[in-house]
């Protein structure tokens, strides 16, 4: 089976590449996954970092919206999407990723590109706040990629609070947790890992 592409399809492929190796070209969506735009006639979908998967604007794949939809899934207490139907995020949806997709930027690298607030967290690190806030708690990210609240704790010391909260010591801040699903699980990062759904 041959294809025969068009000049302007090669030419809107080199411009989706070029796009993607841009930091500021990537979107960090309300769940937190980064999207990067695509033309699109029926809604404003995104595709993941894999060069593949399409997003809905909140983040979401076609099967967590029909998981949702169906009744088959609750959504999550914190989920943004009020999507009930998959328009245009099913097509092409057994593509691979574009030959020679690059590397997606470090999640970092886009909270610089898009210019997000700098705070310094306890001990003199400074840190991105990320667009969207995890429940009521506003995150922040290290250079290394490591994730804090706005008082420098981490997700393991907010949830070691939360589990002793019996002894007042012990909570540096009023930060909380929502769920038991971790801030990383398969969104926060541009590491390919395995999704939720």
């Amino acid at each position: 089976m041959t294809t025969d592409a068009t000049p302007s399809d090669n030419d809107a492929k080199r411009d989706l590449l070029a796009r993607a190796a841009r930091p500021a070209e990537w979107v960090p969506l309300p769940n937190g996954r980064l999207g990067l735009p695509v033309p699109c006639k029926k809604r404003r979908i995104f595709i993941a970092t894999d060069g593949r998967t399409r997003l809905c604007e909140h983040g979401e794949t076609a099967s967590a919206i029909s998981q949702y939809a169906s009744g088959w899934r609750t959504r999550p207490v914190d989920s943004k999407c009020s999507c009930m139907n998959c328009d245009g995020l099913t097509a092409g949806r057994h593509q691979k990723a574009p030959p020679n997709w690059p590397d997606a930027p470090s999640y970092y690298d886009v909270l610089v590109a898009r210019d997000a607030e700098v705070i310094e967290l306890p001990g003199g690190r400074a840190a991105r706040r990320l667009p969207h806030a995890i429940g009521n708690t506003e995150v922040f990210m290290l250079q290394s990629g490591a994730l804090r609240c706005r008082h420098g704790n981490s997700e393991s010391t907010l949830r070691s609070i939360e589990k002793d909260g019996s002894n007042p010591r012990r909570r540096p801040c009023g930060c909380t947790i929502i769920g038991k699903q971790s801030w990383r699980r398969g969104r926060l990062q541009t590491l390919v890992t395995q999704r939720a759904f």
